[in-house]
């Protein structure tokens, strides 16, 4: 196997706010899905242990350090799996994400290195195609061999109805695409500080908007 930095795949989310009036986190979903992807990464590969197979940000408060480690692991990762829902659409820090990651690819092509796109995008909320909007839409998400509940309820959804076995399934097959992409794109990691213009627009609006 084509030897891969660490991690593989670096989650990009739209977070739901916790409703109020329950101490459950809105999150479950996610973090079940986080783990169940995690397990299967390290079944397929020889990753070590030490350093997570999947980047998962939990949204830490944002400060340097927290920005830091984000470039760190857009620069390292070797698949952005962005997790389709309605929300991310509407994050600005998601789709900043997604631009540093487009950056790298951009620096691949200009080497002459490119090989393959290396977004997996995962639908998480259930959508029509017309739904997604530019540049995820740009991507495919529906594979003819993933369930067709999948597509019809994303992940969360095979959760929240009880598919409990159609999503380990599906699970399991995206964790094989991941692994297929990581290994053919051969993306090679760049220096963090080719983010640093990006992060600082993020936050010049940030403080204009406070």
């Amino acid at each position: 196997m084509h030897s891969v930095q660490q991690p593989y795949g670096f989650l990009s989310y739209g977070r739901t706010p916790a409703v109020p009036e329950t101490d459950r986190s809105s999150d479950d979903p996610l973090s079940r899905f986080h783990a169940k992807l995690t397990e299967d990464l390290m079944e397929l590969t020889d990753l070590d242990a030490k350093v997570p197979a999947v980047y998962l940000d939990q949204r830490i408060p944002l400060g340097s350090t927290w920005e830091e480690e984000l470039k760190e692991r857009l620069s390292r990762c070797q698949v952005f799996v962005p997790l389709l829902s309605r929300r991310l659409f509407t994050s600005e820090w998601c789709a900043l994400e997604w631009e540093c990651f487009q950056r790298r690819q951009q620096l691949q092509r200009e080497r002459g290195a490119f090989i393959r796109n290396a977004v997996v995008p995962v639908l998480w909320s259930p959508l029509r195609s017309g739904d997604i909007p530019p540049p995820y839409s740009e991507v495919q998400y529906t594979h003819q061999d993933l369930h067709p509940k999948y597509l019809e309820l994303g992940l969360r959804g095979l959760q929240i109805s009880g598919n409990h076995g159609t999503f380990r399934k599906v699970v399991y097959q995206l964790a094989l695409k991941i692994v297929d992409v990581a290994v053919s794109s051969r993306l090679e990691p760049c220096e963090p500080s080719e983010f640093d213009d990006l992060f600082d627009a993020m936050n010049d609006t940030v403080g204009e908007e406070r």
